[in-house]
């Protein structure tokens, strides 16, 4: 369909000219409409051009700020491929040294592996030598002791000489008359008369005294104690306290360990045939050994006062004293327990210097019993009474002596025996210018 319509009836110049018109008026609105058109699209184009400029300044900055990141990263990257080449080289260096780390400790290891075989060698060496050195020190302890034991039993020093042993026992003489004259003058007596002689009418108690002293002094002793007089002149009780005191001394210094002698008899027996069978330096050491262990074995230390306090006590009643053994017994613990104890320290003393330290000889305190007949060459007259005879038979002991003995070298027991120090004894005939004593009573029991 046509923009425009038209009547047939128009003439054709008005036609042509409407259409010349038309046609102008077409072109010139389609030549505006173009102009606006291209205006238009220049005005897009500028608003496009100036987007687009915009865009590519923003693309420019962002290329430039990315430029400045990519040269930020290169250098990064270059930092980072230097730090990398460092590391690198420090990795084959630590490779290097892991390397000769790991052959350095190889070569510690064999060191180590070679030390420590080398190591239980030593260990083993030292175990054998320990083990050696052990029997050595065994087989040099037993060869020690062996010796020590030898030493023991051939060693013939002395702790004290024959002459300082002999001064010891006059010394323990001394006290025992110092001690018996004080305790005789201690005591007073009355004078007797017929019925306390006759034996038949005494208590038990006194004829158990009697028994008992006779024991130790003798029946004569006793007989003389018995029926002379001592309110006067003590003398014969201070004979009869001497004769106890060096009984018991006696006793005291050659016993085993302070027993009874019977109980004591057996180690007596047994060192009897060690002297006989074997030399001197040995059967000494037996001796001296077996009294040392055998007094270390004592549970307590004995009380050895007693036994002579006990004779004391029978000697007092024996001579007349009326005083009971209880009252007797306690008087003479306190007032004399001091010197008693000053002599059985003195005897003991003996004991262990004669019995543990003399070896090269046996040394033996000489006692003479009782109605043993007097031998001038041993023995010493305590009065020293020109009527004294070897026909006599001795009273008591009042001084101890001492008898040295030693076994000549060789198989047959053979002794050299000397008296050292001679006791001294009283004879019936020393005691006859004694006030108050008859020896002459009964002359067939002194004969």
């Amino acid at each position: 369909m046509s923009l425009f319509t038209h009547d047939t009836t128009v003439p054709s110049y008005v036609y042509l000219s409407m259409v010349g018109m038309v046609g102008l008026g077409l072109a010139s609105v389609f030549g505006g409409v173009q102009f606006w058109k291209r205006r238009s699209r220049t005005e897009g184009t500028l608003k496009e051009i100036g987007r687009r400029a915009d865009e590519v300044s923003s693309l420019k900055k962002t290329l430039k700020d990315l430029q400045d990141v990519l040269k930020s990263r290169e250098e990064e990257m270059l930092l980072l491929r230097q730090q990398a080449e460092r590391m690198k080289k420090e990795m084959l260096e630590l490779e290097r040294q892991f390397d000769s780390s790991r052959i350095r400790n190889q070569s510690l290891g064999d060191r180590v592996r070679a030390l420590e075989m080398e190591k239980q060698k030593v260990h083993d060496e030292k175990e054998r030598i320990d083990l050696e050195s052990a029997q050595i020190r065994q087989l040099l302890d037993c060869r020690t002791a062996e010796l020590k034991g030898a030493e023991a039993f051939l060693t013939k020093a002395d702790s004290l000489s024959g002459a300082e042993v002999i001064s010891l026992v006059e010394a323990l003489n001394s006290e025992i008359l110092q001690t018996a004259a004080f305790m005789a003058e201690s005591f007073q007596f009355e004078e007797k008369n017929s019925i306390t002689s006759n034996l038949g009418e005494m208590s038990k108690d006194t004829k158990e005294a009697y028994a008992a002293a006779e024991e130790i002094l003798g029946t004569r002793m006793v007989e003389l104690l018995r029926l002379s007089e001592h309110h006067e002149d003590p003398m014969l009780v201070q004979i009869a306290f001497q004769a106890s005191i060096a009984a018991y001394a006696h006793w005291i210094i050659a016993s085993w360990y302070f027993e009874d002698p019977e109980d004591e008899h057996l180690l007596s027996e047994i060192y009897a045939r060690v002297r006989e069978s074997e030399e001197q330096a040995i059967s000494g050491r037996w001796r001296a050994l077996t009294r040392i262990h055998l007094q270390r074995m004592l549970a307590h230390e004995p009380d050895l006062s007693i036994y002579m306090v006990d004779a004391f006590v029978h000697v007092l009643i024996t001579a007349g004293l009326r005083d009971s053994a209880a009252v007797l017994h306690e008087r003479i613990m306190s007032e004399f327990l001091d010197r008693i104890l000053l002599i059985l320290r003195a005897a003991v003393r003996l004991n262990k210097i004669i019995g543990e330290g003399i070896t090269s000889c046996d040394l033996e305190v000489f006692y003479v019993a009782p109605d043993i007949l007097f031998n001038p060459p041993t023995m010493d007259d305590a009065y020293g009474s020109p009527a004294a005879s070897e026909y006599e038979a001795v009273l008591c002991t009042t001084d101890l002596g001492l008898v040295r003995a030693e076994r000549r070298p060789g198989k047959d027991a053979e002794w050299n025996e000397s008296v050292l120090l001679k006791p001294k004894v009283v004879l019936p005939s020393g005691l006859q210018d004694v006030d108050n004593v008859d020896v002459g009573q009964d002359s067939e029991s002194f004969a």
